[in-house]
């Protein structure tokens, strides 16, 4: 009987810790958000966009990267020699972290764009791309040729007085086909010597433009580059109608899709923005276009170009390789990074969703067994017991939960503690001791739920053109320990599964390429198609079979173990293994023989108390039937009845009492009922003997 008061108690007390546990996840879980997860990879982005805008400033300076609405009217023209790269837009990889997005033009490739000018974004960016080139351009250094069907060039109706730099748009399809013939003489008499750039801006395409016209403006972006023309062709890869018109990507170009409200710059050329250095690729943010510059500034810059004017004095060099190799490789490890948010979130993302599932399955197993608990302790009898955990032990739940601080005292009128319900026991559990400091000392319970911490792990990413290692070394650091009340459980394992979830680390920074590179952290998936989570491997299925009885608790490890959620499923599955070798100890041998004969009393007063109702019942029947001799007829039949209504009445009482089937004992309600047939007997052997 002391074994089984004793494993009472340490059941109680377990039955208290896990719905303290149940209590405290519930606000965590509804309070967690997934997307904030990634911390130190949201730091590394930030680092990285410094690190990107101060190679834009040095790549694009002046009128090829500032921002134009900005720009002071003083601002002059021209530059040393023509520009390289130039701005297209500014990226937004967070809400907090901006960097100008610059991609080669004049001496390096083209722009192609996905739509044309009938969108106002495409007319804007091809307005400030020709007023940057324009004014950051020495001197007869560049020519434009323009072609717009929109409105009869409506897109660069702000770019007059200016003929001999940039003469009116063609508008149709002669039009366009006079623009070719001039590229092609202009790449045909080409020279190796230095001399002007040949610029063809195309804002839109006449609307009978022909598959072979298609084809020489690709012929032109294959050879251009070599022969100091360039393109920048909105509308393309044009609508592939028929065969003859669908398009290859241009060559040598940096291709510009258009979204909403965002774009995609896709891999400059002879480089990519793949982390995993796989092509073809993106820069992984969005990117938001540069708008259409102000009027007045164009039409200051156009009279300005009318007259004479000379470059400002500059020292002569071009932007440093080293600049935009660090450019490039910068946009590699954003990408790298980006992805690795996107896996991390919908990993904490399944994390939370097994939490919850593990939530809903020990609810229902805590309700069985607070039945079990309660009904094993009225058979023994005693004292009252709590079952609902007090404040404190919610709020030293909830620390060990979320790694907090805990709770320093009581609080007796705290609105958190809910109204308590008591069932017999022998004695009340003991007093909790004083709960653990922030230092992650243990609780006043025992058990063997372990929260330790492990290093983290290292990552680097590899450019084309120089490496990127960066380090994920996390720092070590305990994390609470709790433990289930009652000491070890009699079950058959008694030591509960222990797991050391990695901690958060230090966000990694780029360091010099003379160390040697590094493994990429996780594998990514090829930039320049939509961007889907990587698979979370490892992540359990819940079980909610398992959720009431004493059904078997499958040690699974829960998803991103490092995670809030993650904690908090391993604790729930944790105290729904106790819960299952608690009711497996209450119901274990030591207890058979209390119950036993506790039962055997209890359904004999039963029984007993209506085979006596039926006896009675039978006195005045069989009394009158000594003087009429129609009810004495009547008497055998009733007397052969009650026997069995005493039992049927007996069963029934006893099974709306208790809720186990096992406790009612058939055999012996049978034998007791019985004794309903004692007055008729009597009677009979009286009338035999008269």
């Amino acid at each position: 009987m002391a074994r089984l008061r004793a494993r009472i108690e340490r059941a109680a007390a377990l039955h208290r810790h896990t719905a303290a546990l149940v209590a405290a996840a519930g606000p965590i879980l509804d309070g967690y958000s997934p997307s904030a997860a990634p911390t130190e990879q949201y730091a590394e982005q930030h680092d990285l966009t410094a690190g990107l805008r101060a190679d834009a400033n040095l790549l694009a300076p002046g009128w090829l990267g500032a921002q134009l609405d900005a720009l002071s009217p003083t601002t002059p023209l021209g530059g040393p020699l023509p520009p390289t790269f130039v701005r297209v837009g500014q990226a937004h990889p967070l809400d907090d972290a901006r960097f100008p997005v610059v991609v080669p033009l004049l001496r390096a490739g083209h722009i192609a764009i996905d739509a044309d000018a009938r969108d106002s974004r495409v007319a804007g960016l091809l307005r400030s791309l020709v007023l940057r080139l324009l004014a950051s351009s020495p001197p007869g250094s560049v020519r434009i040729r323009a072609v717009d069907a929109v409105e009869e060039g409506s897109t660069f109706g702000w770019f007059a007085g200016i003929e001999s730099i940039m003469p009116p748009p063609a508008t149709d399809a002669e039009g366009l086909r006079a623009v070719l013939d001039e590229g092609e003489h202009w790449l045909a008499a080409r020279t190796d010597g230095a001399g002007p750039t040949l610029l063809i801006v195309i804002a839109s395409l006449p609307e009978l433009t022909e598959g072979r016209d298609l084809a020489r403006i690709a012929g032109l972006a294959h050879a251009g580059p070599a022969g100091r023309l360039h393109l920048i062709a909105a509308g393309w890869p044009p609508p592939p109608l028929t065969a003859e018109t669908t398009q290859a990507p241009l060559p040598h170009a940096t291709q510009i899709a258009i979204r909403n409200p965002h774009a995609w710059v896709g891999d400059p050329p002879g480089a990519t923005f793949s982390g995993t250095g796989v092509t073809p690729g993106r820069l992984n943010a969005p990117v938001y276009l540069d708008p259409e510059p102000p009027a007045d500034l164009v039409r200051r810059v156009c009279a300005q170009l009318v007259g004479p004017w000379t470059t400002p004095p500059a020292p002569v060099g071009e932007p440093s390789r080293t600049a935009w190799l660090n450019y490039v490789a910068a946009g590699q490890r954003l990408d790298t990074v980006r992805r690795e948010v996107i896996a991390v979130v919908a990993e904490h993302k399944a994390a939370l969703k097994a939490a919850r599932d593990d939530l809903a399955a020990i609810r229902a197993k805590l309700a069985h067994h607070q039945a079990y608990l309660t009904e094993v302790a009225r058979e023994v009898g005693g004292r009252p017991f709590d079952v609902v955990p007090s404040w404190q032990e919610t709020q030293t739940a909830a620390s060990v939960l979320t790694g907090a601080a805990q709770p320093g005292g009581r609080r007796r009128s705290a609105p958190q503690q809910a109204p308590r319900t008591t069932a017999p026991v022998s004695s009340p559990p003991g007093p909790p001791s004083s709960p653990a400091g922030p230092a992650g000392a243990v609780p006043p319970v025992t058990g063997n739920l372990y929260m330790g911490s492990t290093a983290g792990n290292t990552g680097a990413i590899m450019g084309p053109y120089q490496t990127y290692p960066g380090a994920l070394n996390g720092p070590t650091g305990a994390q609470p320990v709790y433990r289930p009340p009652g000491g070890a459980l009699n079950g058959p394992t008694g030591a509960q599964p222990v797991y050391r979830p990695p901690v958060s680390g230090v966000p990694a920074r780029p360091q010099s390429p003379g160390q040697g590179p590094a493994q990429a952290k996780s594998p990514a998936q090829v930039s320049g198609g939509p961007v889907r989570p990587a698979a979370v491997s490892g992540v359990p299925v819940s079980v909610a079979g398992g959720a009431s009885g004493t059904g078997a608790v499958r040690p699974q490890s829960p998803p991103a173990p490092e995670s809030l959620p993650g904690r908090v499923s391993h604790a729930l599955r944790v105290a729904a293994a106790g819960l299952k070798q608690s009711e497996a100890a209450l119901a274990a041998p030591g207890r058979s023989d209390t119950a036993s004969s506790t039962r055997v009393w209890i359904n004999a007063a039963v029984y007993f108390t209506f085979a006596v109702l039926a006896a009675v019942v039978q006195v005045p029947t069989l009394l009158a039937g000594e003087r009429f001799d129609e009810i004495s007829l009547l008497a055998l039949p009733c007397a052969l009845v009650l026997p069995a209504l005493a039992f049927a009445l007996g069963w029934l009482t006893i099974g709306a009492t208790t809720r186990r089937p096992t406790s009612r004992t058939p055999v012996m309600g049978m034998a007791i009922s019985l004794l309903a047939l004692i007055p008729m007997i009597v009677f009979a052997a009286v009338l035999f003997l008269g």
